[in-house]
């Protein structure tokens, strides 16, 4: 895995809508993502709603094995630098379909936190789940600006 930052964004969302169940293209997006040894695509984060206190990001990921560490870390801190850093946002938002038990454990292993549901307000009328993080969150948590040995 190679992190590739916004390079390719607009290929970036275009690969990860049809994995998130997106249907219709945002008005305005930025997109970092992750490519394999071939440049496909494996993970991608979508960030769109900007607010002055609030940004959502969304994650879509291929299966299989394809994470390494270092990578991980440059795009966790790339991610969460971008919404607290640059924009200076307070949080973050993620909507996880009520289904998604993988989506759920990722976003809970990046810091966020199960903050409600929002009844019938996806596909075929399933919940959806809100996590947060707070900046303050971002900035406890073990990855944080860890460095990775090069």
């Amino acid at each position: 895995m190679r992190f590739i930052g916004f390079e390719r964004e607009i290929d970036a969302e275009k690969w990860a809508r049809p994995l998130l169940g997106l249907k219709n293209e945002p008005e305005f997006f930025r997109a970092m993502s992750a490519v394999d040894e071939k440049d496909d695509f494996v993970c991608t984060a979508i960030f769109n709603n900007f607010t002055s206190r609030n940004i959502d990001v969304c994650f879509a990921s291929r299966g299989g094995n394809w994470a390494s560490p270092k990578e991980t870390l440059k795009m966790f801190n790339c991610i969460f630098a971008y919404i607290f850093k640059i924009h200076e946002a307070s949080r973050a938002t993620a909507l996880v379909g009520h289904t998604n038990e993988k989506s759920k454990r990722f976003v809970k292993q990046l810091g966020f936190k199960h903050e409600g549901t929002m009844r019938q307000a996806y596909d075929d009328n399933e919940d959806l789940e809100v996590y947060g993080l707070l900046k303050n969150e971002y900035n406890t948590h073990k990855w944080c600006n860890v460095r990775t040995a090069r």
